[in-house]
């Protein structure tokens, strides 16, 4: 069994801009810099060209500690140590439009998720959707473990909301 996340937030930035900070892996370590500690790591970063014009495709693996306290008890449990997440993303990028698949590891425990991102336009900025599937194949805790999970996620997004945000309204560009 599985528990489904779905969420989107909308800013007030194209998708020509999206595209650009997606291109930049310090935009990626600084989107999941939770408690600021600057401890995200980028294992691989990739790009090249797509298959039309105006086409690009990148690939980002990033390894993340979670903060003490920002742990669901009952996922602690599973810990012998700290929390990490291993997290990779595939995006194709074009100034319309950006789709992408997560891939979501804790290593060390029987925990996943996988889903799809998408960056849209919208009347004057763009929304950035976010669909995945929790794993967490565990007999009869399984299911609230997702829960702790999506539930922690959504705790999570309010914080990188603003960062990405922040990181769009600067204009950065590699």
């Amino acid at each position: 069994m599985s528990t489904r996340l779905a969420l989107s937030r909308e800013y007030p930035h194209g998708v020509p801009a999206f595209a650009a900070a997606l291109a930049d892996p310090e935009f990626h370590r600084v989107k999941l810099d939770v408690d600021g500690t600057g401890r995200i790591e980028v294992v691989a970063f990739e790009e090249r060209e797509g298959t039309g014009e105006d086409d690009r495709r990148v690939r980002v693996v990033l390894r993340q500690p979670v903060p003490p306290g920002q742990v669901p008890a009952v996922v602690e449990r599973l810990l012998s140590g700290v929390l990490v997440i291993e997290r990779t993303e595939e995006w194709r990028l074009t100034p319309q439009r950006c789709d992408g698949r997560a891939r979501v590891a804790v290593p060390g425990t029987p925990i996943n998720a996988g889903g799809t991102m998408a960056v849209a336009p919208t009347g004057d900025g763009s929304r950035l959707a976010v669909d995945l599937e929790i794993t967490a194949a565990i007999p009869l805790l399984g299911g609230g473990i997702e829960r702790a999970v999506v539930t922690g996620i959504r705790g999570l997004t309010g914080g990188e909301h603003d960062r990405i945000s922040r990181w769009l309204a600067a204009g950065r560009a590699r």
